[in-house]
């Protein structure tokens, strides 16, 4: 963990860049920013119904959540202040599966993954498991549009 001022001080230049983002991004989706002493929040709905919905929440405590269409991750540490504007502009984009494996032999849903392709090379992926993988599995993968067609 870094100190509350570093802390601040990189944070007040990544949500600089992410209203930034949000402003330009006003024409294809409702974007709501809230912000307090402790949180800033922000709720982005895009206007295509296939495009992908998400939420981010960065706390004064160093970590952060994140709803990406159903699935929500939370109190995850911010090891990098460049993933958030990283993966707004990537979900914009179009750049966000869900990704859900299947037992083979029973068809019963093991896990569910969300990856975001930030840039060639680096994925955020957050997992969700529902029961163990008993023999072969299954994936099936369902990719979100852009923002923008």
């Amino acid at each position: 963990m870094l100190p509350d001022d570093v802390f601040r001080n990189h944070l007040e230049q990544t949500l600089v860049d992410i209203e930034a983002w949000a402003e330009k991004a006003r024409d294809c989706a409702a974007i709501e920013i809230a912000a307090s002493q402790s949180y800033w929040r922000m709720v982005v709905l895009p206007y295509l119904p296939s495009a992908c919905p998400f939420e981010l929440l960065i706390k004064s405590d160093q970590h952060f959540s994140l709803k990406l269409a159903d699935e929500i991750y939370e109190h995850r540490p911010v090891e990098r202040f460049d993933l958030f504007p990283a993966l707004a502009r990537a979900i914009e984009a179009g750049h966000a599966e869900r990704i859900e494996t299947f037992t083979a032999t029973t068809d019963t849903l093991v896990a569910i993954a969300m990856r975001v392709e930030l840039v060639p090379g680096w994925d955020w992926i957050g997992e969700r498991r529902i029961a163990l993988l008993d023999g072969d599995k299954e994936c099936r993968t369902h990719r979100f549009l852009p923002y923008r067609r």
